[in-house]
């Protein structure tokens, strides 16, 4: 008799234990309902030597703002087919082979952003004409209303263009915004720079994923 009831006992226990499942959420900032697909080799455009920032994709404002605070543990791009001869081009005109880092920047006044986390770099030459998906080795810390953007030392193949008017991007370049050349992207924790220059009808083809902070479930109210 006294076996059958521990065990009663202790079947209670492990129901009571399932029931309170965790509150970690995963979420994939800057995915949309709507599916686009980053150019080349037709219409190449590149993002080049500068750090990217989606700012509305549709109807979504800043797509890659972090609803809550959590970590980033992986990031995705869509990456355009290029031909050897255009690959060539780019390589020699913006500094090497292709390049990003995953960027997480906090806003002050003016659109000014701030580096407040950051990965290595990834070489991604190797995945062009492909959606790939990059784990992180070490995640990210973010907090919410946190905004996740993508540094470009050298250029990637990661645009999608010819879109609506409400699709675009802000580069940290405080001006002349036609200059391609210029090395603008931040690079290091805490670097500071203004967004001034808006692209529209297009959008950096990344989204990141991010797994939030569980919260412990509230006690249920004591009986009186």
């Amino acid at each position: 008799m006294k076996r059958i009831l521990y065990g009663a006992a202790l079947l209670v226990c492990g129901l009571g234990v399932a029931a309170s499942p965790a509150s970690a959420k995963l979420y994939e900032l800057g995915a949309t309902p709507d599916a686009v697909t980053a150019a080349c080799p037709t219409n190449c455009f590149v993002v080049t030597r500068t750090t990217a920032l989606q700012v509305r994709s549709g109807s979504i404002k800043y797509p890659t703002t972090v609803p809550r605070t959590g970590r980033i543990v992986a990031f995705t791009l869509q990456l355009g087919s290029l031909s050897d001869k255009q690959i060539h081009f780019f390589n020699s005109t913006y500094g090497g082979t292709s390049r990003v880092q995953l960027t997480v920047l906090r806003g002050k006044p003016k659109r000014v952003f701030e580096v407040v986390a950051q990965t290595g770099i990834f070489k991604v030459q190797p995945f062009f004409g492909t959606t790939v998906q990059f784990p992180l080795k070490t995640s990210l810390s973010v907090k919410k209303g946190d905004v996740v953007a993508l540094s470009v030392p050298t250029w990637v193949p990661a645009l999608a263009v010819n879109l609506p008017q409400e699709n675009g991007w802000r580069a940290s370049r405080p001006d002349q915004c036609n200059q391609f050349l210029l090395q603008t992207a931040q690079l290091m924790i805490g670097n500071e720079a203004a967004y001034k220059c808006l692209y529209q009808t297009a959008r950096v083809t990344y989204t990141a994923t991010l797994i939030s902070t569980p919260v412990a479930p509230k006690p249920p109210p004591k009986k009186k």
